[in-house]
């Protein structure tokens, strides 16, 4: 598993098909859908053609990676983007001349990049450069917009070795003898764990494996439902000490939360919701991961990273588990305990 990262790759199609899918071309004649290229093999030359109403030129500049953690790999990839937009004067829409359409152009890829900046695979939309023009000919009438952005992806390698697992594939029982409930009933139900009582901050230890590490990954596959809270329990020290993180809904509204409980007091550290929650449908699986390393806590939802921060708050526990506040109805499976350097699986 070693180094195998789950942002997916990015290219030119990739960008051109983000911009024509999402462009608002206003009554339909105001602000054309401009032609956008497709490789770098096949750029536009405006110089070759006089009666283009706008041509995009997509270039892709050097990817920068920055790689941090110690406790397993964790790569930052930033690749800055140029796209060169041209138009010509004699070009006549219901927007007004050549001119005008580009700076129609240029508005509306600003709109498409700040309205979709989660929507390419892990990348995200960071950063708005620069711009500026640039009158290319006067004898033709073109006229020329630069814009730069970059995208970032976390890039999350997975860590290099898999300490210990359980898939909960037994007959219905308790979670046996690698599990120790704190709080709750909890049970192993048609392959897969499960609170089975009403029970506020239940939660069950893993102790298939002891000492765990204090810096590690913990993963798991949770069976959504409605009204849920429940996820993964981690640097525990005691009932009342413990950090979560959590998959919520709460009238409709889904969350996805980081709490640190002291001494029996819950504080929200990290929170995203609504429009800017990865999402799921009641039923569905999400795969929801933590990983800790030192001070630094990394929440993560179908890959994508979703809450990091910076608490040292009990960062030396090593005990770690399965969290459901009175939810009887999500069940886990697949729950894995990764650490970095060892020989992989």
């Amino acid at each position: 598993m070693a180094g195998t990262y789950i942002a997916e790759a990015i290219d030119l199609v990739d960008l051109a098909s983000l911009f024509t899918t999402n462009w608002d071309q206003k009554s339909g004649t105001e602000i054309p859908v401009p032609e956008f290229a497709q490789s770098d093999r096949a750029r536009f030359d405006p110089s070759t053609n006089t009666t283009f109403p706008g041509r995009v030129n997509i270039k892709l500049g050097d990817l920068v990676e920055t790689q941090v953690g110690q406790a397993y790999e964790h790569t930052l990839r930033r690749l800055p983007v140029t796209l060169d937009l041209w138009s010509m004067r004699r070009t006549a829409s219901a927007g007004g001349t050549g001119r005008q359409y580009l700076y129609d152009m240029k508005q509306e890829i600003r709109r498409i990049l700040y309205a979709n900046k989660h929507s390419l695979t892990n990348w995200q939309i960071i950063r708005f450069e620069r711009w500026h023009e640039v009158y290319a000919d006067s004898a033709q009438g073109r006229f020329h917009i630069e814009m730069s952005f970059s995208l970032e992806d976390d890039g999350v390698a997975l860590p290099s070795e898999l300490i210990d697992e359980d898939v909960f594939t037994r007959a219905d029982a308790d979670l046996g003898a690698e599990w120790t409930d704190v709080a709750g009933d909890w049970e192993v139900v048609s392959n897969k764990a499960a609170l089975q009582d009403a029970t506020a901050n239940a939660h069950s230890r893993f102790v298939g494996t002891t000492p765990l590490p204090a810096s590690l990954r913990l993963q798991v596959t949770v069976t959504t439902a409605t009204d849920m809270e429940a996820g993964i329990l981690f640097r525990w020290q005691d009932s009342t000490n413990y950090w979560t993180a959590r998959l919520v809904e709460e009238s409709s509204v889904q969350y996805v939360r980081l709490i640190v409980t002291v001494a029996g007091s819950e504080t929200l550290i990290g929170q995203i919701r609504g429009a800017d929650c990865p999402g799921w449908t009641a039923g569905g699986d999400v795969e929801l991961a933590v990983d800790t390393n030192g001070d630094l806590i990394q929440v993560q939802v179908d890959g994508l990273e979703t809450i990091r921060v910076r608490d040292a708050t009990l960062q030396n526990e090593t005990d770690h588990g399965l969290f459901s506040d009175n939810d009887q109805n999500t069940r886990f499976d697949c729950f894995r305990v990764h650490q970095s350097g060892g020989t992989g699986r």
